[in-house]
């Protein structure tokens, strides 16, 4: 391997493979280093959630996460004493995807499948035994210390930029002198383990709860079963794991009979997160610049996606595409994600962890109008946006997905079957251009600004004709009708209106507006983009 790359990536656990995954589709240059003798061979992490399957789609590994995975519809809580037909529950089976529920995975066979799509398409394998220890900045790049811990021998390394993707407890983090802030909610322990009389629904995730007891128990993709265990007193004995679960999972009347682990571990739970995300050439990405308690799963899911949202922006820049200060939304967009992490991961923890409050005020909570669609919307990841930080186009706003939201997906044709996701999978951003059907002046409007586009970003910009009508200058791969009219329901497009919309490479809307004020969204792609000529200024 060369010894300067583009991009030096610290940890290869999965929020270091997705920012690989980002980096060498888009050509860049990089190294991964984990201090780990080889790949994880334990469970920790097991959901996938709706919005990290989209993105997992996009990526092109959604079909063999399927294959290794469980679906889950949801979750159970199962308050001591509650009849069967009055348990609380957060289903996910309603929601406005093509993933309506969750997935459970064993993180290292979900690892694997990262590291295998990492390897087929790119050449790229992961370094393990190298562990980092030190780096000095400059102007033009960073110097890494890396110790092979094999022979001890330590190593430099030159990177233009460095991502740490190490953990809550990130060493490249501690080195580049930024603190990590935050709270002690609790403490946990969990297990995965064969179990035996389980009488309930193994599809879902269930939750036990007691006053002052807590413990999830779920089907894991083969023989085992996770176990997630808290209280408010003494957690459990080193020395004998099996029998301080078992003796909960009694108090509480679970009625299951508990194997030996095959694998175990306790943990403190942290609300905390970093001071900055980064420092000069470095950033912080997952766990190394925020952690949140384990309710509701969402923690892996959140710190992929930050390595989603910076992956495009870094190689952006290494390009020459992007300017540099591009770089600085990566934390002004992923920061208050955080806090919506949070808030989905508080709307379960203050349910099954609350020690200390009575359980009528816990059940209380999910009795709330609006609480399961809330929480279920927070925990998929498909409310999260960057509305906040993120503004449209000065134009007349219209109604439908605005810029900072989720771009939705919509079935475009039935025979061969065509989505909206289809035309986002490639590096760059998407204009879809909507007109209404039979306008010549509508089609005339879409190829100029499909051409402005071209002239100004090149194929870093792919412009779509959303339409039945042909037209001579969009070919078969950039033209599509809307068959189904789940676009427009999806886009809130009336019959009538003709629209233009822009989705970010991470699958964001960018800008949403009218057909006639589309060439505002030129201007709009220059906010992150460095136009190859003078774009025309927006109206407004």
């Amino acid at each position: 391997m060369p010894d300067h790359n583009d991009v030096a990536i610290v940890g290869a656990g999965p929020v270091g493979l997705i920012a690989a995954h980002e980096l060498a589709r888009r050509g860049v240059s990089l190294r991964l280093f984990d201090k780990r003798p080889g790949p994880s061979h334990t469970t920790r992490a097991f959901t996938l959630h709706a919005r990290t399957m989209e993105m997992f789609e996009h990526i092109g590994v959604a079909h063999r996460i399927e294959e290794v995975a469980l679906p889950c519809p949801g979750n159970v809580y199962h308050f001591q004493g509650m009849s069967e037909e009055d348990k609380p529950r957060t289903d996910f089976r309603g929601l406005p995807t093509r993933y309506p529920f969750y997935y459970k995975i064993n993180q290292n066979d979900f690892e694997q499948v990262l590291r295998e799509h990492l390897c087929a398409h790119y050449g790229i394998r992961p370094e393990y035994g190298q562990e980092f220890s030190d780096l000095a900045q400059d102007a033009d790049g960073v110097t890494l210390s890396v110790v092979d811990r094999a022979s001890g021998e330590v190593r430099t390394h030159r990177s233009a930029w460095v991502i740490g993707s190490d953990g809550a407890h990130s060493r490249v983090r501690d080195r580049v002198g930024i603190d990590f802030v935050g709270d002690r909610v609790g403490v946990m322990a969990m297990m995965d383990v064969e179990i035996s009389d389980f009488a309930h629904d193994d599809a879902w995730v269930n939750y036990f709860i007691g006053e002052s007891l807590f413990m999830l128990v779920t089907k894991l993709p083969g023989r085992l079963w996770r176990v997630y265990l808290s209280d408010a007193g003494a957690m459990t004995r080193a020395d004998d794991p099996r029998g301080s679960f078992q003796a909960v999972a009694d108090e509480i009347g679970i009625g299951i009979r508990i194997g030996d682990p095959q694998w175990a571990t306790q943990w403190e739970i942290l609300n905390s997160a970093a001071t900055s995300y980064r420092a000069g050439r470095v950033f912080l990405c997952g766990d190394a610049s925020h952690v949140h308690s384990p309710a509701g799963g969402q923690g892996m899911n959140g710190c992929m996606q930050d390595a989603f949202n910076l992956g495009w922006k870094l190689a952006a820049v290494v390009d020459g595409a992007a300017p540099e200060s591009l770089l600085d939304t990566y934390e002004a967009e992923r920061r208050p994600i955080g806090a919506q992490i949070t808030a989905g991961a508080r709307s379960t923890h203050d349910i099954v962890m609350a020690f200390g409050q009575g359980l009528a005020d816990r059940i209380a909570l999910t009795r709330e109008p609006g609480w399961q669609q809330r929480t279920v919307e927070l925990i998929s990841g498909l409310s999260h946006n960057y509305r906040d930080t993120v503004s449209g186009p000065p134009v007349e706003p219209v109604p439908g997905p605005a810029a900072g939201d989720r771009a939705p997906d919509a079935q475009l044709v039935v025979q061969p079957r065509k989505r909206l996701f289809d035309l986002f999978r490639h590096c760059g951003f998407t204009l879809l251009l909507v007109p209404r059907p039979g306008d010549a002046g509508d089609a005339q409007r879409a190829a100029r600004v499909a051409a402005l586009m071209r002239e100004a970003f090149g194929d870093r910009v792919s412009s779509v004709l959303v339409s039945a009508d042909r037209s001579a200058d969009f070919d078969e791969d950039h033209l599509i009708p809307d068959q189904l009219g789940e676009l427009a329901q999806r886009y809130a497009i009336a019959e009538g209106d003709a629209r233009a919309i822009l989705v970010r490479p991470d699958m964001y809307v960018g800008g949403h507006c009218r057909l006639e004020d589309a060439d505002a969204l030129v201007e709009q792609v220059a906010r992150w983009l460095v136009p190859r000529v003078a774009v025309p200024a927006a109206a407004g």
